[in-house]
């Protein structure tokens, strides 16, 4: 029995031995399993750092910003010298509707003596004439003024344009 015994404890010797073996075996398999996710996670980190960086890179905001306040200034320019020509087609038209009544006066007076009432017909005519060319001057400066309405909303229109791509890509920066 004592022999059994013996047997029975060199078993369970080896047994352990093997057993603590295996338990060695499968700590340093999962320490080798943590350490490729650690260097998994930080390739990762490495790549995602790189991305953004590209991602901004390919975003120039201050470009767009720049291409705005562009547009922004080409679109008051025109503005302005669609102003400037409907003053000067306004001025031009008074101007011409002055002549005309100045050469229909001296005309009456000239071929009518003192005829009071031809005199007064011809500078109601000649007054309607100034009111139609005034009217027709006012007609281009309101056309004029909404065209700069337009102007004035199709730049805020390219600001707010430029304002969202800044903020999309912002929100793609940073993930919100």
């Amino acid at each position: 029995m004592n022999e059994q015994t013996n047997d029975l404890n060199e078993q369970t010797n080896r047994s352990g031995t093997q057993a603590g073996q295996k338990v060695d075996q499968l700590k340093a398999a999962a320490t080798e399993q943590i350490d490729a996710a650690s260097a998994k996670l930080s390739e990762l980190k490495e790549q995602a750092t790189e991305k953004i960086a590209e991602l901004s890179a390919s975003v120039d905001v201050e470009g767009m910003k720049a291409q705005a306040s562009e547009k922004l200034a080409d679109l008051q320019a025109s503005a302005t010298e669609v102003a400037a020509q409907a003053s000067a087609k306004l001025d031009e038209v008074a101007g011409e509707a002055s002549a005309k009544f100045d050469e229909l006066k001296a005309a009456a007076t000239e071929q009518l003596g003192e005829m009071p009432e031809k005199l007064n017909e011809l500078k109601a005519e000649a007054g309607e004439k100034f009111d139609e060319l005034k009217a027709e001057a006012a007609e281009q400066l309101k056309a004029a003024g909404h065209k700069f309405d337009e102007l004035q909303a199709e730049a805020a229109e390219q600001v707010e344009i430029v304002k969202e791509k800044a903020k999309g890509f912002w929100g793609k920066l940073f993930g919100k």
